[in-house]
């Protein structure tokens, strides 16, 4: 019997309802019939679960389904634990995890993701932690970290966003502008003109509309 199924059957003895649909996530319900699986009621389950899993699909599954605003406090941990073992060698599951650890996170979780986002070993799956950085703007340690990640190619493109709106896009430009100079004509480079060119944009609306 494969990871799956076993997961399945877990969540059936534990009384959750639409076991049958783990890893089935249905955007638009007009044409396709929505999960039957009781999130809530399987986080538990999923929980204990994770740290066993050796399917990257499963665990990246199994990490959609905990991304929900409930699974907060609880889920942060075990979560953590995930990701440092997954995003290494698996940067799908990493991601998923990662996008899950984001939603999950309260303030006082901040220093762990700061560390997590200044692992250069998880790549790619920090990008929505970091993405998500901005919502603890207050924080002082959050400006330099996102600073320091705007040209860290694997994450550069949600530094530059969360750094805008962490401080303002006015107060972004300069940042973006160097790495546009040093950076000039190579992948690095185009993603901070595109977000030099958003922050213009949004200066602009801003003088056409003060007060708003």
């Amino acid at each position: 019997m494969d990871e799956w199924q076993l997961a399945r059957e877990s969540l059936t003895l534990a009384g959750v309802a639409g076991a049958e649909d783990l890893g089935r996530f249905v955007n638009d319900t007009r044409y396709f019939q929505p999960s039957a699986l009781d999130e809530r009621a399987a986080m538990p389950v999923l929980l204990e679960l994770l740290p066993t899993l050796s399917d990257p699909r499963l665990v990246a599954a199994v990490s959609a389904h905990l991304r929900r605003p409930w699974a907060q406090p609880t889920a942060f941990g075990p979560l953590v634990d995930a990701f440092r073992r997954w995003a290494p060698q698996n940067q799908d599951a990493g991601w998923q995890l990662g996008d899950a650890l984001a939603n999950a996170a309260r303030h006082e979780d901040l220093p762990v993701l700061l560390s997590l986002v200044a692992g250069p070993q998880y790549g790619t799956a920090r990008q929505i932690i970091v993405d998500a950085l901005w919502r603890f703007r207050k924080s002082p340690h959050v400006v330099p970290t996102l600073v320091s990640l705007i040209t860290d190619p694997a994450v550069a493109l949600h530094a530059m966003s969360a750094l805008r709106r962490s401080i303002g896009p006015a107060a972004a430009l300069p940042y973006l502008r160097q790495v546009e100079i040093s950076h000039h004509g190579d992948q690095l480079g185009k993603t901070a003109a595109s977000q030099i060119r958003r922050a213009e944009s949004s200066l602009s609306r801003s003088n056409h509309h003060p007060g708003t």
